[in-house]
């Protein structure tokens, strides 16, 4: 049962997360474009070797990303927040010390994405929990204009990646901790967000296993969770991992042109939530993620054929659209599901979905990519496309959801 926020949050708090969360995801943005080409693009590691970067760098993450929903269930969420953005700008800087000074290896970029990633995985549960608090829209509304907003910043983080052979990298790690202390001044206009009380009152390990109780007793959340790992392992992953040796290899591009793949993909992410938003609230939210399902596995198809650039671009535009859209139906409907008094875990949990995927697929399809081709790498997800949606149309909860309107929900509360 979903117990409602009752505090109704003051104006202007939501254009002040909004800012703070677009600032974050500017660095985060930069932080995923460095930490590929870096391996790929400067030190020229061979796919194997950066699929087991990737890995490296995720896996310690994932028990941190656990911690993260304690914390944002048990403490205050404004105050944790800043004390993140604070963190995740040493890493960038320290990592500028050590290129001016000449000794960047492989190793040093991995213990700058697990440190990275690691802050990450402590803010982000209590980010995406902070929403529902900050904002007086519905719940698909204010997730979706927060992806729109993050995302359209988040083009900044890779303009000033593809700018890395004109300003150096040195320049640029500074210019991404410089974003995360931005975001902080936003972040501190925020409205204090006090501890639930149930979390507070709870022991920590009582309220851990409370938040894993709450997704147990929930099949809906546990469905959607499952789908969208198996939808991360293969097709997120291909993405992260089999595209920069596909930019790289079929189409010799440089820095400047992987960037640009990136904002394209991610301008179509952007196009298909705007476009969400206009029919929004949506009564039937998994319909539309089970058929979303069969078109990304021809885009992935039409990708194998090796397309002229142009065309390369447009199928990567698709793909973002896509990707948008499913990935902002899980967002939402889980939103929607979670029980408020542990929503930064229910959330955290999520979050481990796409975090244990990335790393497995990058070790996985980096393997694949270095004994084979890159565009083999692009075949796993198109048969993981069709098995979700098999996968859901069988279990036939998601199929049959009907989203409840904002004032259903405070009656259920």
């Amino acid at each position: 049962m979903t117990t409602p926020d009752i505090e109704r949050p003051p104006h202007g708090a939501y254009a002040w997360y909004l800012t703070g969360s677009s600032l974050w995801m500017a660095g985060m943005s930069l932080q995923g474009f460095l930490f590929t080409w870096m391996l790929v693009g400067i030190l020229e590691r061979p796919a194997a070797e950066a699929g087991f970067a990737r890995s490296l760098a995720e896996f310690p993450p994932l028990l941190i990303l656990f911690l993260g929903g304690l914390l944002g269930d048990r403490y205050d969420g404004r105050k944790l927040l800043a004390a993140m953005h604070v963190l995740v700008a040493l890493p960038p800087l320290a990592l500028a010390v050590v290129y001016g000074a000449d000794l960047l290896d492989y190793w040093w970029v991995v213990l700058f994405g697990v440190l990275v990633s690691g802050i990450q995985a402590l803010s982000d549960p209590a980010r995406q929990a902070a929403l529902t608090r900050v904002t007086r829209l519905d719940t698909q509304r204010a997730v979706t204009i927060m992806i729109i907003c993050t995302s359209l910043v988040g083009l900044s983080g890779f303009y000033l990646g593809g700018r890395l052979d004109t300003l150096g990298l040195g320049v640029v790690l500074v210019l991404q901790s410089l974003l995360f202390l931005t975001g902080l001044a936003a972040t501190l206009r925020l409205p204090p967000l006090p501890a639930a009380p149930a979390a507070a009152r709870g022991t920590a390990w009582k309220t851990l296993t409370a938040g894993f109780d709450a997704v147990r007793q929930a099949p809906l959340i546990r469905d959607l969770i499952g789908l969208n790992f198996l939808s991360s392992l293969f097709n997120a992953g291909a993405y992260i991992v089999v595209i920069p040796y596909i930019v790289r290899t079929l189409y010799a591009g440089d820095a400047a042109y992987f960037a640009m793949v990136m904002m394209v993909f991610t301008a179509g992410s952007i196009g298909s939530n705007v476009a969400l938003l206009a029919f929004m609230p949506l009564l039937r939210p998994g319909r539309l993620f089970l058929l979303m399902q069969p078109t990304r596995a021809l885009i992935l198809l039409a990708l194998l054929f090796e397309p002229p650039p142009v065309v390369f671009l447009a199928l990567m535009f698709a793909w973002g659209l896509n990707m948008g859209i499913t990935t902002t139906l899980v967002r939402t409907t889980v939103q929607e599901l979670a029980d408020a008094r542990y929503r930064s875990q229910i959330l955290s949990i999520l979050l481990v979905s796409f975090m244990v995927a990335s790393p497995l697929s990058a070790a996985l399809l980096g393997l694949l990519v270095e004994l084979t081709d890159p565009l083999t790498g692009l075949v796993p997800g198109i048969a993981v496309s069709f098995l979700i949606l098999v996968a859901g149309l069988r279990g036939a909860r998601l199929w049959r959801y009907a989203s409840r309107p904002p004032h259903r929900l405070m009656e259920d509360g």
